[in-house]
């Protein structure tokens, strides 16, 4: 005894499949060729990526750092109403530091990207004593959101500078950047008793 199936399920079926090999046996079942509404929504949603970093890995005081981030859309549409936010600026101290020098506020919105479209923005910062005597780094972190078909993206990263360097009115020479010259190696000659 077969099963009975309803006459628009058979008329569907055929519909679908009328361009396949008859196989009276067998329904072949799969995806359409033609992606739905929603997947060719989700191919074309926008995708923004953020590249932080900064001019130089190691800083002393009265180096002046500068701090770049370049936004990117990397997808294939349109994103709009994009926002550079700055998160945090600190030091290893966890004190809340202010960029020497940085983009006015209206530079920080960017109205439109279009696809493959990018935006450079850099942001300055003067090392102190202050920052040097706690040592570690100072750590710059950038957040960037934006809005396409799919609603609110974001990229965060962060840039990081040690401070590990040795001052310029430091008394004793260096042999390389930021490190002490080590003493000559003493010869290990064996003491008879």
């Amino acid at each position: 005894m077969g099963i009975r199936r309803s006459r628009p399920f058979r008329k569907l079926m055929r519909a679908t499949h009328h361009h396949t090999p008859r196989v009276p046996w067998a329904i072949v079942r799969g995806l359409p060729l033609r992606r739905s509404a929603l997947l060719a929504r989700k191919k074309n949603a926008g995708h923004i990526s953020l590249v932080y970093g900064a001019d130089r890995p190691l800083a002393i005081p009265g180096d002046t750092v500068i701090f770049t981030a370049w936004i990117t859309n990397d997808s294939t549409s349109h994103v709009r109403d994009i926002n550079l936010v700055p998160r945090s600026f600190t030091n290893e101290g966890m004190e809340m530091l202010q960029y020497t020098s940085e983009p006015v506020e209206r530079d920080l919105r960017i109205r439109l990207l279009a696809p493959g479209q990018s935006v450079m923005r850099s942001f300055t910062y003067l090392v102190t004593d202050s920052d040097h005597l706690h040592g570690g780094s100072l750590v710059s972190a950038m957040q960037v959101r934006a809005t396409c078909r799919r609603g609110v993206i974001t990229d965060e990263h962060d840039a990081i500078v040690s401070l590990s360097g040795t001052r310029r009115d430091w008394p004793f020479k260096t042999t390389r950047a930021g490190q002490p010259r080590r003493s000559p190696k003493r010869s290990n000659a064996s003491v008879l008793v």
